[in-house]
């Protein structure tokens, strides 16, 4: 019997693999509200039992989701961002969220028409792309490479930046690849929370 246990727990982890991956699309595509269980169980190839066992709502599924991906998304940053002046840390940071973007469109596309309903559901102790953001800025004003304001004030200048360009990119309105625009974005925020113009054009 416990020979069998091992490939119970693979069934299982197969299972919440594949129930993950169609509902990221399908909420993705339909929105969490318009999608069912049974789209979710259809597209995945499970039963809405299996779904079950796993997940007791859609709603307490879509919430799984959103923290699973939000918190992968801040480790993914805070390793893009590396070591160096906060002002070169940022610009990979930039560059770095508009590359998972265009890797992982519909996860980008979940996370904008979930944040709303999910976040305030992200545990508080739960490190968040803009606790990576703050951090930066928060250490480039500790030395100086960063103008002397509020940190969460320039947090959310790059991450409005960010993000409304995301937005604009999911929905069609900015056609130019995100890639193409990371380095003048980089730029234009640099220009005005940099203490020099070293972290700006590089």
């Amino acid at each position: 019997m416990p020979a069998d246990v091992p490939h119970a727990d693979a069934r299982h982890l197969d299972v919440r693999h594949k129930v993950r991956d169609a509902a990221i699309a399908l909420f993705a595509q339909k929105g969490v509200k318009a999608t069912t269980v049974r789209d979710i169980a259809r597209s995945a190839g499970v039963s809405e039992g299996a779904l079950y066992r796993h997940w007791p709502s859609k709603e307490e599924l879509a919430a799984d989701l959103f923290a699973a991906e939000y918190t992968a998304m801040s480790q993914t940053l805070r390793e893009a961002s590396g070591q160096g002046p906060a002002p070169e840390r940022l610009r990979r940071v930039i560059g770095h969220a508009f590359d998972l973007v265009e890797a992982a469109p519909d996860r980008a596309r979940f996370l904008l028409l979930s944040q709303h309903e999910s976040l305030p559901l992200v545990p508080k102790d739960q490190e968040t792309p803009v606790d990576v953001i703050g951090g930066i800025i928060a250490d480039g004003i500790a030395e100086g490479s960063i103008v002397p304001a509020d940190r969460e004030a320039l947090a959310h200048i790059v991450i409005g930046a960010i993000v409304l360009n995301v937005q604009s990119h999911v929905y069609g309105r900015q056609t130019a690849a995100l890639s193409t625009l990371a380095g003048p974005i980089a730029d234009a925020i640099l220009t005005g929370i940099a203490t020099s113009r070293t972290g700006a054009g590089q």
